[in-house]
């Protein structure tokens, strides 16, 4: 591609910014309700226009190509947000799950009665320190049910632990 067509493609980009991007913009904002995210939304949508562009992707609805791939990163995003942060379990509060050794077979018939299998399994392995990615990998679910999942085993070992007056 020779400097003149890069030129042209950025000022197609350019036009077609100053056109669409006020409606992109709200069309975002009203996804997410968060600013900071909309914003970059729109900023990646326009980048990967003009990527498109340059790659030779013929683009017939501009509108409609803008607002797909602003849809789609913006559900990447909040999807992956979430898998990172819906359960963080970090060391201390591993430690404070994870009973004493002495307290072991009382530990493991409380999970028994108050989780599922798959919550059990799933706990076990992130207190092991694998990942949301690797804990879904091991279990052969999405990323997004492990944390469902951890949510709802921390929720009712909460209740159990603070029913017995331990603190957690």
């Amino acid at each position: 591609m020779t400097q003149v067509d890069a030129e042209q493609l950025r000022q197609e980009t350019i036009k077609t910014y100053r056109e669409l991007s006020g409606a992109l913009a709200v069309y975002t904002r009203r996804l997410t309700f968060d600013l900071c995210l909309a914003q970059d939304a729109v900023q990646e949508t326009f980048l990967r226009f003009f990527v498109a562009l340059m790659q030779g992707e013929i683009i017939h609805n501009r509108s409609a190509w803008l607002h797909r791939v602003a849809h789609n990163y913006i559900c990447e995003t909040v999807r992956s947000s979430a898998v990172r942060s819906s359960v963080a379990l970090d060391e201390e509060e591993i430690k404070g799950h994870v009973a004493p050794e002495s307290e072991g077979a009382e530990w493991n018939e409380t999970l028994e009665h108050l989780l599922a299998p798959r919550e059990i399994e799933c706990f076990r392995l992130r207190t092991e320190g694998f990942d949301y990615t690797e804990i879904a990998s091991q279990m052969a679910i999405h990323p997004g049910t492990v944390g469902t999942l951890l949510n709802r085993a921390v929720r009712k070992l909460r209740l159990e632990v603070r029913g017995k007056g331990r603190l957690l």
